[in-house]
């Protein structure tokens, strides 16, 4: 039996705190988070400072994000003295904007998730070279993630982690009611997914619909990128 299949069998019913112990403890100092700080992203950091003293974690600053947002991302990372390090794209939005035209997250949204997320984490991995990455996707959030495993690798082999396989919205919230976290105020707006600012990826979702019909509507396009290219096999 292939190891990640059978890593994966013993964490299959693995509460959070479980998942992130193992990945603190199989790779010490060798293990990372990437948050764009919403409430699933929330409760993960919240684990994780009471569990490895100035862990760290990473934010990808598209450029496109809500002012909300990074509002609240610096208010949690002065509060909460959180070790956050931040990345940009390699080309410039003005270089974005020469080379593939203006508003390119409306004609080519998935080369602008493609240069403004997906290649800043790619040359981030291959700079650090860590083993881990810890991610707050969960499987209820989307049809696409459905079929998640606790642990998977992606394209560079480096092994993704996703301590909130087993749990879904309610889970979420009542955690974050039980500890009285703070969150992005986008929530009380009606948001359910926050990304980039409308019109780029981001809309109100109606209610009783999945999680991220916000994201990406009228596109027919519904991941960024990120966690396209994960297998769960060795």
């Amino acid at each position: 039996m292939p190891e990640l299949q059978k890593l994966n069998e013993q964490l299959a019913a693995a509460e959070p705190r479980e998942i992130l112990d193992w990945a603190i403890r199989s790779f010490p100092y060798q293990t990372a988070m990437t948050s764009s700080f919403q409430a699933s992203g929330i409760v993960l950091i919240h684990m994780l400072r009471t569990m490895s003293f100035d862990f760290p974690i990473f934010f990808i600053d598209t450029g496109y994000h809500f002012p909300e947002t990074i509002e609240y991302k610096n208010r949690l990372v002065r509060e909460w003295k959180l070790n956050v390090h931040t990345i940009v794209p390699v080309m410039s939005k003005t270089e974005q904007n020469r080379v593939h035209g203006p508003r390119l997250f409306e004609h080519n949204p998935d080369l602008c998730c493609r240069l403004n997320k997906v290649e800043p984490l790619d040359a981030l991995q291959r700079e650090l070279e860590l083993k881990g990455w810890i991610s707050a996707l969960r499987r209820d959030q989307a049809e696409t993630r459905k079929g998640l495993k606790p642990v998977m690798k992606d394209s560079h082999g480096v092994l993704r982690i996703h301590p909130l396989i087993n749990w879904d919205r309610r889970n979420i919230w009542a955690y974050i009611d039980a500890h009285g976290l703070p969150t992005n105020p986008l929530y009380d707006q009606g948001y359910a997914s926050i990304g980039c600012f409308p019109p780029c990826c981001t809309s109100k979702s109606e209610p009783g619909s999945d999680e991220r019909s916000g994201r990406w509507a009228g596109k027919g396009k519904v991941e960024c990128g990120l966690h396209s290219h994960l297998k769960n096999e060795n």
